[in-house]
Protein backbone atom coordinates (compact mmCIF):
# COMPACT_ATOMS: atom_id res chain seq x y z
CA UNK A 1 0.00 0.00 0.00
CA UNK A 2 1.27 3.47 -0.86
CA UNK A 3 -0.34 6.89 -0.30
CA UNK A 4 -3.32 7.58 1.96
CA UNK A 5 -5.78 4.93 2.95
CA UNK A 6 -7.58 2.87 5.53
CA UNK A 7 -6.60 -0.67 6.47
CA UNK A 8 -8.76 -2.93 8.64
CA UNK A 9 -6.60 -5.60 10.28
CA UNK A 10 -7.96 -9.12 10.83
CA UNK A 11 -7.64 -8.65 14.61
CA UNK A 12 -10.20 -5.79 14.46
CA UNK A 13 -7.66 -2.97 14.64
CA UNK A 14 -7.74 -0.23 12.02
CA UNK A 15 -5.22 2.26 10.63
CA UNK A 16 -6.23 5.39 8.75
CA UNK A 17 -3.55 7.62 7.33
CA UNK A 18 -0.43 7.77 5.24
CA UNK A 19 1.40 4.71 3.92
CA UNK A 20 4.76 4.28 2.24
CA UNK A 21 5.74 0.94 0.72
CA UNK A 22 3.32 -0.97 2.95
CA UNK A 23 4.33 0.76 6.20
CA UNK A 24 2.56 3.42 8.22
CA UNK A 25 4.40 6.63 7.33
CA UNK A 26 3.37 10.23 8.06
CA UNK A 27 0.17 11.34 9.79
CA UNK A 28 -2.16 8.57 10.83
CA UNK A 29 -4.49 7.16 13.45
CA UNK A 30 -4.46 3.59 14.73
CA UNK A 31 -7.68 2.43 16.39
CA UNK A 32 -7.66 -0.69 18.54
CA UNK A 33 -10.72 -2.95 18.58
CA UNK A 34 -11.50 -1.71 22.12
CA UNK A 35 -11.86 1.86 20.76
CA UNK A 36 -8.55 3.17 22.08
CA UNK A 37 -6.65 5.24 19.53
CA UNK A 38 -3.07 6.23 18.87
CA UNK A 39 -2.40 9.03 16.47
CA UNK A 40 0.39 11.24 15.31
CA UNK A 41 3.33 10.99 12.98
CA UNK A 42 4.48 7.51 11.99
CA UNK A 43 7.99 6.69 10.83
CA UNK A 44 8.69 3.28 9.23
CA UNK A 45 5.59 1.80 10.86
CA UNK A 46 6.41 3.14 14.35
CA UNK A 47 4.59 6.01 16.02
CA UNK A 48 7.07 8.83 16.81
CA UNK A 49 5.20 10.44 19.72
CA UNK A 50 2.23 8.30 20.76
CA UNK A 51 -0.89 10.09 21.96
CA UNK A 52 -3.28 7.59 23.53
CA UNK A 53 -6.91 8.24 24.29
CA UNK A 54 -9.66 5.87 25.35
CA UNK A 55 -12.44 8.04 23.99
CA UNK A 56 -12.28 9.42 20.46
CA UNK A 57 -14.38 12.47 21.45
CA UNK A 58 -12.15 15.39 22.36
CA UNK A 59 -9.05 13.29 21.97
CA UNK A 60 -5.70 14.69 20.86
CA UNK A 61 -6.31 12.62 17.73
CA UNK A 62 -9.10 14.97 16.63
CA UNK A 63 -6.60 17.55 15.42
CA UNK A 64 -4.41 14.95 13.77
CA UNK A 65 -7.47 13.24 12.30
CA UNK A 66 -8.47 16.55 10.72
CA UNK A 67 -4.93 16.87 9.33
CA UNK A 68 -5.14 13.34 7.97
CA UNK A 69 -8.52 14.05 6.38
CA UNK A 70 -7.17 17.25 4.86
CA UNK A 71 -4.13 15.41 3.57
CA UNK A 72 -6.37 12.72 2.06
CA UNK A 73 -8.38 15.41 0.27
CA UNK A 74 -5.17 17.04 -0.97
CA UNK A 75 -3.91 13.66 -2.19
CA UNK A 76 -7.21 13.04 -3.97
CA UNK A 77 -6.99 16.44 -5.65
CA UNK A 78 -3.39 15.75 -6.66
CA UNK A 79 -4.43 12.37 -8.08
CA UNK A 80 -7.14 14.05 -10.16
CA UNK A 81 -4.60 16.55 -11.48
CA UNK A 82 -2.17 13.73 -12.25
CA UNK A 83 -4.93 11.90 -14.12
CA UNK A 84 -5.54 15.04 -16.16
CA UNK A 85 -1.82 15.30 -16.85
CA UNK A 86 -1.85 11.73 -18.15
CA UNK A 87 -4.49 12.82 -20.68
CA UNK A 88 -2.32 15.80 -21.66
CA UNK A 89 0.74 13.55 -21.86
CA UNK A 90 -1.17 11.10 -24.08
CA UNK A 91 -2.16 13.95 -26.39
CA UNK A 92 1.39 15.28 -26.40
CA UNK A 93 2.76 11.80 -27.14
CA UNK A 94 0.43 11.55 -30.14
CA UNK A 95 1.60 14.94 -31.43
CA UNK A 96 5.25 14.00 -30.94
CA UNK A 97 4.70 10.65 -32.67
CA UNK A 98 3.05 12.40 -35.63
CA UNK A 99 5.91 14.92 -35.80
CA UNK A 100 8.47 12.09 -35.70
CA UNK A 101 6.61 10.26 -38.45
CA UNK A 102 6.57 13.41 -40.60
CA UNK A 103 10.28 14.03 -39.92
CA UNK A 104 11.12 10.44 -40.89
CA UNK A 105 9.07 10.78 -44.07
CA UNK A 106 10.95 14.01 -44.89
CA UNK A 107 14.29 12.26 -44.29
CA UNK A 108 13.29 9.39 -46.57
CA UNK A 109 12.17 11.83 -49.27
CA UNK A 110 15.46 13.74 -48.96
CA UNK A 111 17.54 10.55 -49.21
CA UNK A 112 15.54 9.42 -52.25
CA UNK A 113 16.02 12.84 -53.88
CA UNK A 114 19.78 12.64 -53.31
CA UNK A 115 19.85 9.06 -54.62
CA UNK A 116 17.85 10.06 -57.73
CA UNK A 117 20.18 13.00 -58.34
CA UNK A 118 23.23 10.78 -57.94
CA UNK A 119 21.69 8.20 -60.26
CA UNK A 120 20.84 10.94 -62.78
CA UNK A 121 24.40 12.35 -62.56
CA UNK A 122 25.88 8.86 -62.99
CA UNK A 123 23.64 8.23 -66.01
CA UNK A 124 24.76 11.51 -67.58
CA UNK A 125 28.42 10.64 -67.00
CA UNK A 126 27.98 7.25 -68.75
CA UNK A 127 26.91 8.95 -72.01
Amino acid sequence: MHGFGVYQFQNGHRYEGAWHEGRRQGLGMYTFRNGETQCGHWQNGILDDPKRQNSPTGSPCDVDHAKVSSAVQDAHSAAEKAHSMVKVDDGMNKVVAAANKAANAARVAAVKAVQNRMHHNNSSDDK
